[in-house]
């Protein structure tokens, strides 16, 4: 469940693959991607040249398993209903089911062309499961996999984006064909078969209670506020008292790269009689994006909104100006949520977390409508994240680890010098997922292979895969 940054150039790149061993061995080239797990002691791991391994008896004995007729594509994400029924999705859209368990798979067939990454799945039961990947992807099957549909984001004349069309893809559109929106979705995740999650890049948090029949939006509540900027009559540089209100903004600002900005500029109804056009409102927007850059923040994350159009020819510039005046010469500046978002996991229909890149870790608990920050103490990327009894658990790049004991308020280092619980030594390669099959048995995997379990709810975890610790080997606790 993540991609784009972590790996893009597994996800771009071709893939050269010799098989060394056996149906049935353990051989472990590279990365590990993905871990499900049904119950203590069923689970599955997967990711590069089509690999899945798999355990019945909590990890004492791995079997991996016969997919390489099928794919040799890094598999991106395995999702089981139960201890039979299970999908694997990854490059290029292939997906491929299991009704016994993974001893056999069968090639599926998503409804795209041209095929796009698959970055997750959810099997909701035996016959139910949704995905979702690249450019807007969301597919979803009720019979098993015989058939999906391509319940996708498609741009309407109502997405941002339709104005930026090519007359080629508008002439698509008029003739009946599908233009997908430019949304790249990381994770899926379903409590039942109504009550869904999807998350991916720029902050896109959707929720669905009827199954995915409708979709609604999450809000992110922000970080950074600004209250409207007054300007003294006919004058654009920024009043000096409010200086401070900025230069305390831009520190938050300069420390969160996925927070954008857009600027807005306004004036008066006498200003305008008086200038007779209004440049004054893009001066005054152009004053505060050199005031932000002057403090660190990079242009490309400030937008100036609906500047006066250079080319006014064909444009009604006097409406046009009725939408730029206000009773005091104003810029508006909003702060806009874009942070990229890996994981998606909740406890129950009402509790939920999200994890993301620069230690972005969100919580809800309203089921989703709304989200808010939690401070991880980190700015590498969460992964991954699991609800583990009471505590939850966040895992990511170079070896990051954090667990919360008092739900998400505060956050410790895992198993490191001073930190909270146990770990194995020398661990500090990429953890890319992280899953509970029930509230104490959990398990991570990673680069290089590595699967580690725990059964004291993330306290104490132990190397299962490539080279088994000394320790307990049951799901019957530690």
């Amino acid at each position: 469940m993540v991609f784009a940054v972590a790996f893009v150039t597994s996800a771009c790149s071709e893939e050269k693959y010799e098989e060394k061993f056996a149906e049935g061995q353990i051989d472990l080239p590279d990365d590990l991607y993905a871990v499900t797990a049904i119950g203590a002691d069923h689970v599955w791991a997967a990711g590069y040249f089509g690999a899945i391994y798999r355990t019945i008896d909590g990890g004492k004995d791995w079997r991996k398993l016969d997919t390489r007729k099928l794919t040799d594509q890094s598999i991106y994400d395995i999702s089981f209903a139960d201890e039979k029924n299970g999908w694997a999705v990854g490059r290029r859209g292939f997906v491929i089911h299991t009704s016994d368990g993974g001893d056999t798979w069968e090639q599926q067939t998503i409804p795209r062309k041209p095929a796009q990454h698959l970055f997750a799945v959810r099997a909701v039961d035996a016959n139910i499961a949704w995905a979702v990947g690249d450019w807007g992807g969301r597919y979803y099957t009720a019979d098993g996999g015989k058939t999906w549909e391509d319940r996708s984001f498609f741009l309407t004349p109502e997405s941002p984006q339709w104005k930026y069309l090519s007359e080629d893809e508008l002439a698509a559109v008029a003739r009946g064909e599908k233009v997908y929106d430019d949304i790249f979705l990381n994770d899926v995740f379903f409590a039942d078969k109504d009550h869904g999650w999807m998350a991916g890049e720029y902050g896109y948090i959707f929720r669905t209670e009827d199954g995915g029949q409708t979709w609604e939006r999450g809000r992110i509540k922000g970080t950074v506020h600004f209250d409207d900027i007054s300007f003294p009559k006919g004058e654009r540089k920024v009043p000096k008292d409010r200086w401070d209100q900025i230069f305390k903004a831009a520190e938050v600002l300069a420390e969160r790269p996925y927070l954008k900005i857009e600027i807005e500029g306004y004036l008066t109804a006498d200003e305008l009689r008086t200038r007779k056009d209004t440049f004054l409102t893009d001066e005054r927007a152009d004053e505060i994006q050199k005031f932000l850059e002057n403090e660190g923040i990079n242009q490309d994350r400030i937008k100036i909104k609906h500047p006066t159009p250079l080319d006014q020819e064909g444009v009604d510039m006097k409406a046009f100006a009725q939408t730029k005046v206000t009773p005091d010469g104003v810029v508006k500046i909003e702060v806009i949520e874009t942070p990229f978002l890996f994981d998606v996991k909740f406890r129950d229909l009402e509790h939920g977390m999200i994890t993301g890149l620069g230690g972005v870790a969100l919580e809800s608990s309203d089921g989703g409508r709304n989200w808010e920050y939690l401070n991880t103490g980190s700015k590498q990327a969460l992964f991954a994240s699991a609800f583990a009894e009471s505590k939850l658990i966040a895992v990511g790049e170079k070896g990051l680890r954090r667990i919360s004991l008092d739900g998400g308020q505060s956050w410790q280092k895992l198993g490191d010098d001073g930190g909270y619980g146990r770990f194995p030594a020398e661990k500090h390669g990429y953890f890319r997922d992280l899953t509970c099959g029930t509230p104490t048995v959990c398990w991570m995997v990673g680069q290089g292979g590595n699967v580690l379990r725990s059964t004291d709810a993330g306290t104490s975890w132990y190397e299962m895969l490539p080279k088994p610790e000394q320790a307990p080997t049951t799901g019957a606790g530690e």
